[in-house]
């Protein structure tokens, strides 16, 4: 009888710990190339398939919301509009996930971990799909410009995320695959946004203020172009002060 109490109690655990698991990994039932894709017929059929559960997001972890968030299947979407905040601020209207990572005052560290992870080429370790990269990482890069994430981090994550950022920035220079103004500008925004939430007072006081701004608000440039060496001075000034 004893033998026999045990075993159940052994299934039940194992159950148990089974349905965690899966409630852990949920992932997207329906994706783009799949079968039940191509059977939507509608824009708002596929919105509403890329949707996460609300019990689902109403318990999410916070490796879970960033998983969730790289491996978003419409991750590209954001390419679909005139400036990449202009998508981004679609897909955020759009789609649960963004909004709730976005809505997150804990995200910081992990999403500074996953970028520091991404490569130029791909993730180094995180079991994450590289397909369709480099776009993958403008996407990660276009969360992390955001202010609403930038807000939320601590001084200590903050210029972890601006010396990476720049890391990134000049391995894109020494890359012909990456040298192109547009591939730059992600990172260069993660940057010039950091010393805006900073209200740093060089860029405060820059009288291209309103310029720089601008190319924050929007992620991309105007016909007044860009100061970009007065804003890598700015970044650098940053950097080593608070080193």
């Amino acid at each position: 009888m004893k033998t026999i109490v045990l075993l159940l109690l052994l299934c039940l655990f194992f159950s148990f710990g089974t349905y965690a698991k899966e409630k852990e990994l949920w992932d997207y039932p329906v994706k783009p190339g799949m079968e039940e894709w191509n059977a939507l017929r509608t824009e708002n059929e596929r919105i509403a398939s890329l949707q996460v559960p609300e019990e689902v997001l109403a318990n999410l972890s916070l490796g879970d919301a960033v998983r969730l968030f790289i491996t978003f299947p419409s991750f590209g979407h954001f390419t679909a509009w005139d400036t990449p905040q202009e998508g981004f601020a679609v897909m955020l209207s759009r789609y649960n996930i963004i909004r709730h990572l976005v809505s997150r005052n804990d995200a910081g560290g992990r999403l500074i971990a996953a970028y520091k992870d991404a490569s130029l080429s791909g993730f180094r370790t995180l079991p994450y799909s590289n397909e369709f990269w480099p776009l993958k990482l403008f996407y990660i890069e276009l969360l992390l410009s955001q202010k609403e994430i930038l807000r939320t981090m601590t001084p200590v994550e903050k210029l972890e995320l601006i010396t990476e950022a720049r890391s990134k920035y000049f391995e894109k220079i020494g890359n012909e695959n990456f040298a192109s103004l547009p591939e730059l500008l992600f990172s260069f925004r993660i940057m010039a946004s950091i010393l805006y939430v900073e209200e740093y007072p060089e860029l405060m006081s820059s009288p291209n203020r309103e310029t720089i701004v601008e190319f924050i608000n929007s992620g991309w440039l105007s016909d007044k172009g860009l100061p970009m060496a007065e804003i890598g001075r700015m970044i650098d000034n940053y950097v080593n002060s608070k080193n």
